[in-house]
């Protein structure tokens, strides 16, 4: 029987090529762009999922009220660390970290590179499962000239990963210079780590950075906790709110708790309440994703119902000499289910084609690597196209009556005409649909890129000072004025398009409420 269906199914394909290859070309296309999706929304659900103690690891998240509402920050004291480790026993690692907001410049000897960085505390990757080469990760970061670095760095500043540790290095930002000694290899850090970085010097290094800054009433640092086992999460969230109130008596902030995992996807806070974040476009997506299959399928629907007539007398002989419909429904899901495999392989060919453009539009890293949960996502979705667009076309052909077909009389019912022009509204209402969400996204980008920011950018440059130039910024700036063409010239701390700094400090001025606490965002000037 699977022999004879299987025959069949080929000689109406070879029959009817161009109805073939129209449902091939729709549902390749439309499986192509869920598969892609779904391998950006597997990428965005599992970020920051590979630390050991994930379920263990939270940040803590303070929150400042002003006369807008309450903002929820992802900075907070600098001293508060040490004080929940030594004062909350539910505490088995506080650890600190501060992302370097500039440019820095690693060097060996005469060479120097551009890297990212970060100021970590001493047990910082006891916490955070970044995979290391070479070092120890509870003692690398022990002393204040300790730097760690990533396989990458290693490779660019040695050109090997081997006999390295123990060696010194420089790193410079616009303010400091300094020599580190090799402590630590990192494996280059995870794609699907939000924080990336390419080596790690020692918090207490930020420390002294910041200086008199390192209050409880300015915010720096970036605080994670790893909690004991068995730690109720929920009470020990209630028991620490207003734990810096009790450090500082002027402060009217206090302290949230968020699982370190969630903080990518879950990133926006409203009045100390979380209120979404990234979480809402995975769900966007995933939805476009099931409309795009629905289409495909709802096309593949129209044109199978539409071919009916081709196949009403071998309906109507297979019915005669005792063909159940429970068969016929069978030959039909099953032609169904072969096109779709077809449909299948031609859309796993689109995705390897166009996967490095699809990865340079969305910044990821994405790998097609079949494993077991992308096979079994592969199969479902494989079945769900095949079953839902063939489920109708099967269940209409095999519902034709032998002696009226056989008399020529048949004729589509007003149920019939309906559902199929119904097929039809929708598949144009969820086009349309998709159609018009685009057109406001790109007049939303046509906005950003147009709006007046308040100031001339087509005539502005702004470039970091690094190297030398950082150490003698004024003769540079000097130099710069005497070029024909430039009207201003300035240097300042941090970017003309983005938060440099905040400060809660005392700020006085008349008619001010003297119980208002008021956070100020500032430039620097140097």
């Amino acid at each position: 029987m699977f022999k004879h269906n299987f025959l069949i199914i080929f000689r109406n394909l070879k029959r009817n090529k161009g109805s073939f290859f129209i449902n091939l070309i729709g549902l390749s296309s439309g499986l192509a762009c869920a598969l892609l999706i779904y391998l950006w929304v597997n990428d965005e659900l599992k970020t920051d999922k590979f630390n050991i103690n994930d379920d263990l690891l939270y940040q803590v998240l303070t929150t400042h009220p002003n006369e807008d509402g309450i903002d929820t920050w992802r900075a907070g004291p600098i001293p508060l660390a040490p004080a929940l480790l030594e004062e909350m026993p539910e505490v088995e690692y506080a650890v600190s970290s501060s992302p370097i907001q500039q440019d820095f410049t690693l060097s060996n000897g005469e060479q120097n590179f551009d890297a990212s960085g970060m100021f970590a505390d001493k047990n910082y990757f006891k916490v955070f499962s970044y995979e290391f080469l070479q070092g120890d990760r509870g003692t690398v970061l022990k002393e204040n000239n300790s730097v760690v670095i990533t396989e990458k760095m290693a490779l660019m500043l040695f050109n090997t990963t081997d006999n390295i540790l123990g060696k010194t290095i420089s790193w410079q930002t616009q303010d400091k210079k300094s020599d580190a000694v090799i402590t630590g290899i990192l494996k280059d850090i995870p794609a699907n780590s939000s924080r990336q970085f390419d080596f790690a010097v020692s918090f207490e290094v930020f420390k002294e950075l910041v200086g008199t800054y390192a209050t409880w009433g300015n915010n720096h640092a970036q605080i994670y906790l790893q909690l004991k086992q068995g730690t109720n999460v929920s009470a020990f969230g209630n028991k620490i709110i207003d734990f810096i109130k009790t450090k500082d008596k002027n402060s009217n902030v206090t302290l949230l708790l968020q699982k370190y995992s969630d903080g990518y996807l879950y990133n926006n806070f409203k009045n100390g309440n979380q209120a979404g974040g990234r979480i809402e476009y995975v769900r966007l997506f995933s939805i476009i994703a099931i409309f795009i299959l629905v289409i495909a399928c709802i096309n593949f629907m129209n044109m199978s119902t539409a071919k009916a007539f081709s196949k009403i007398k071998e309906v109507g002989i297979k019915k005669t000499i005792g063909a159940k419909r429970g068969s016929l429904i069978f030959q039909y899901l099953g032609e169904s289910l072969f096109i779709t495999f077809f449909a299948f392989l031609l859309a796993l060919v689109i995705v390897v084609l166009f996967l490095p453009q699809f990865n340079e539009i969305t910044g990821k890293q994405l790998s097609f690597k079949p494993d077991g949960s992308l096979i079994l996502v592969i199969i479902a979705i494989l079945f769900f196209t095949g079953l839902i667009s063939g489920a109708y076309p099967a269940l209409y052909l095999s519902g034709f009556r032998p002696a009226v077909v056989l008399k020529g009389k048949l004729s589509s019912s007003s149920g019939e005409l309906f559902v199929r022009k119904g097929l039809v509204v929708f598949q144009f209402v969820l086009s349309t649909l998709l159609i018009v969400s685009v057109l406001v996204v790109y007049k939303q980008v046509e906005l950003i890129q147009t709006k007046n920011p308040g100031f001339n950018r087509d005539n502005i440059v702004q470039f970091n000072l690094k190297g030398n130039l950082s150490e003698n910024s004024k003769s540079f700036l000097s130099e710069i004025k005497k070029i024909s063409g430039v009207k201003y010239a300035a240097t300042m701390w941090g970017s003309i398009v983005g938060e440099t700094g905040m400060t809660q400090g005392s700020f006085d001025w008349e008619g001010k409420d003297p119980n208002a606490v008021v956070a100020f965002f500032a430039f620097g000037n140097r």
